[in-house]
C-alpha cells in the first residue's frame, strides 16, 4: 500500500488535475530465479521520479522528500524491511521528472 500511496503522491505532484499521462501500472508475474519460483510485482508510475542523488537514501528510516506534516519517512523503510524479512528484494528504477518503477520480488513458499 505504501508504494501505491507514494506513486499517487508523485502523480498528483506532477499532474494536479486530470491528465492522460497520470498513470500507475501494476503488474504481477511468476518468475524463476536459480530454479526457485518467485512472484514479481511491478509498480510503474509516470509521476515526478526520484532524483539520482537521493535514490540510495529513500529506504532509510525518517528520510522523506515530502513537506512537514505530509510524510514521516517511515513507509518505504518499513516496506523494504518487510520484503527483506521475507527473503525478497525491492528494486527501484527512476528518472527524475519522468517515472518511477518499483519492483518487489518475493519467493513462493
Amino acid at each position: 500500500m505504501n508504494i501505491m500511496s507514494n506513486a499517487r503522491y508523485a502523480l498528483n505532484q506532477r499532474y494536479p488535475g486530470a491528465h492522460d499521462n497520470k498513470i500507475l501500472e501494476i503488474s504481477g508475474e511468476e518468475i524463476t530465479i536459480h530454479k526457485h519460483p518467485y512472484v514479481k510485482i511491478t509498480f510503474y508510475d509516470h509521476g515526478t521520479g526520484i532524483p539520482a542523488h537521493i535514490k540510495d537514501k529513500i529506504t532509510n528510516p525518517f528520510f522523506t522528500t515530502k513537506p512537514p506534516g505530509e510524510g514521516t519517512g517511515l513507509g518505504l523503510s518499513i516496506s523494504h524491511n518487510i520484503i527483506i524479512d521475507h527473503n525478497g528484494k525491492l528494486t527501484i528504477d527512476s528518472v527524475d521528472g519522468e517515472y518511477t518503477k518499483v519492483i518487489i520480488t518475493l519467493p513462493v513458499k
